[in-house]
């Protein structure tokens, strides 16, 4: 197996992984400094490839006599998950102490070790919970040494800042205008929901299965608009034989678009899981940098910004916001920053960030998945509960006369108008255009 050397002078570390392991650099200042490593199972072009192997950082703000009490202070959060508690060797004989079992969008384990004086903090992502054969690989093949530059001549924008950083002025001005048009729109066609915390539904089979379909009642809708030109704003163009693209029409995307990962393909695999994020049913809307994003349901903001301290499981997730509606859980994460606070009421034309890719190495999109019944941590990160796919997508600025992809499929068009004017799709499968 072909391997490449990753070494970085600010960390202070080097390893040798297999040489189609990507590299992503912490974009930003967090409480530690350091890099991911992604094991590409996915798709070799483009696209989101399963979580990291591995984040490997400088825990710059510790001493090595602190360990032993961030190690407990870890374990009491989670009281209610099975951690478990080991000691691990690290590189050439040093000690480290691992946590395993925490939550995650997959299994996650943190590692302390110390250096000299110098303390890391390293996190494997595994499938089951524990330390498989490639995370003590990864732990063995660690090398230290005195770092040759400071995190601060790194002059990286602070996570509380960079979280929130809104959109340059110009294109600010484009995201209010598209909102102000998409309430008009929203006001043609019999407005939004009422209220913003839908009743309950009596869900039975959420009693005893991880799945379901949406069930009536429960509000959810595409979560871009025409600010969003990821494709170039392309229209589609009859030429007798078949349709062609051409710039012109935003506000275009497709189901798990772009060599997004799909349900049950690669990084969208979880629906069962009772510890861990599941996300079968979640897509990847290909959306670029700073275009509007709103919550795929109506309700009450739970989080909003980048996980920082020990949440680093959902690491992948970077910048994100969840919204609550009764038992409901919305997740609208990748935002390169976010405009909403914990607690703020969300409506359906109510912008929750500005899309981006934060959170790995792949293409601008937003991730977004709702699911039913999920658990927090003491830190506010959802997990567990039954898993929802989508039955009734409301669209705002979706056409009856969109002719659809380059296949000439004909799928950008609405399926579902209701007596209000209000206008759905009904039918998903990876790939679809569709218009926010």
């Amino acid at each position: 197996m072909q391997t490449q050397q990753v070494r970085d002078e600010v960390v202070g570390v080097s390893l040798d992984v297999p040489s189609d392991w990507r590299v992503h650099q912490d974009p930003v200042l967090f409480n530690t400094y350091g890099f991911a490593l992604f094991d590409p199972s996915g798709p070799s072009i483009g696209g989101h490839e399963r979580s990291p192997a591995a984040r490997i950082a400088l825990a710059y703000q510790v001493k090595p006599e602190q360990i032993e009490g961030l190690v407990q202070d870890l374990m009491s959060k989670y009281p209610e998950f099975p951690l478990t508690r080991t000691e691990v060797v690290v590189g050439n004989g040093l000690r480290g102490i691992a946590v395993s079992g925490l939550p995650g969008t997959d299994a996650y384990s943190l590692v302390y070790v110390a250096d000299g004086e110098r303390v890391y903090r390293i996190g494997l992502w595994t499938e089951t919970p524990g330390l498989d054969a490639r995370a003590h690989k990864v732990l063995a093949s660690l090398r230290f040494e005195q770092p040759k530059r400071s995190v601060q001549s790194l002059n990286l924008e602070p996570v509380e800042k960079a979280m929130r950083t809104p959109p340059p002025a110009e294109q600010l001005e484009l995201s209010k205008r598209a909102q102000m048009d998409r309430a008009v729109q929203i006001a043609l066609e019999g407005g939004a929901p009422q209220e913003l915390e839908v009743q309950e539904p009596n869900v039975e089979v959420a009693q005893t299965a991880c799945e379901f379909g949406q069930p009536g009642g429960v509000f959810w809708q595409t979560v871009w608009d025409a600010t969003n030109k990821f494709y170039s704003g392309y229209t589609t163009v009859y030429s007798g034989t078949y349709y062609n693209l051409r710039p012109g029409d935003p506000g275009w995307s497709a189901m798990s678009g772009n060599y997004g990962s799909w349900w049950g393909q690669n990084y969208h695999v979880r629906k069962c899981n009772t510890g861990l994020l599941n996300q079968y049913y979640a897509n990847d809307w290909p959306a670029h940098k700073n275009a509007n994003v709103y919550s795929a349901t109506t309700g009450t903001v739970e989080w909003a910004g980048w996980d920082y301290y020990d949440s680093e499981g959902y690491y992948t997730l970077g910048n994100y916001v969840v919204v609550r509606n009764g038992a409901y859980r919305a997740i609208m994460a990748h935002l390169t920053s976010v405009a909403v606070s914990a607690g703020a009421s969300v409506g359906m034309n109510t912008i929750i960030g500005y899309a981006g890719k934060t959170g790995g190495p792949w293409d601008e999109h937003v991730h977004s998945r709702i699911a039913y019944g999920e658990s927090r941590t003491y830190n506010g990160q959802p997990y567990g509960g039954s898993i929802v796919w989508p039955e009734k997508l409301r669209c705002v600025s979706c056409r009856a006369s969109d002719p659809g992809d380059a296949a000439g499929n004909g799928d950008g068009q609405f399926d579902l108008k209701d007596s209000s004017g209000a206008k759905f799709y009904t039918r998903f499968y990876h790939g679809r255009w569709m218009r926010g």
